[in-house]
């Protein structure tokens, strides 16, 4: 089942937006957890980041490079205080998993830094939807 949110907007440093009333309970359960997994990126909040990402949690950033869930919890307190704005989100299911693909405008100082086309997978355990794999990739001008 693929399910289209329109203009989910999300602002990082604000409480996070919630989906479409519409959408599945599933849906908008996943993409509530998005918005709290970048909520505590820009908080540089690891407490709640190490209740969001799964124990096997890999992410691979729009360099290449390959990052654990070990580091990304050490380094959280090194991330900048960027704006992350989503949109263009959808969701899909298979099983216990949720896949959500989308567009991410990230701002530093009111200036667009960079835009990003990003796939989250997510997993369904006992205490909810962890993120289990993140990918970029730039979007380049055209």
């Amino acid at each position: 089942m693929r399910v289209f949110v329109l203009v989910i907007a999300l602002f990082a440093s604000l409480v996070p937006v919630h989906a479409n009333a519409s959408a599945p309970p599933n849906a908008v359960a996943v993409l509530d957890r998005e918005a709290q997994w970048l909520a505590a990126i820009s908080r540089g909040d690891a407490k709640t980041l190490g209740t969001i990402l799964a124990e096997n949690y890999v992410h691979t950033d729009y360099k290449g490079n390959i990052e654990y869930r070990e580091g990304a919890l050490a380094n959280i307190a090194r991330h900048k205080a960027y704006l992350q704005k989503t949109s263009e989100q959808t969701v899909d299911f298979a099983g216990n998993a949720a896949v959500v693909h989308g567009i991410n405008t990230v701002s530093l100082g009111g200036k667009v830094v960079m835009r990003l086309r990003y796939t989250d997978v997510y997993v369904k355990d006992g205490s909810g939807w962890k993120v289990l794999s993140a990918q970029e990739t730039p979007i380049t001008a055209r």
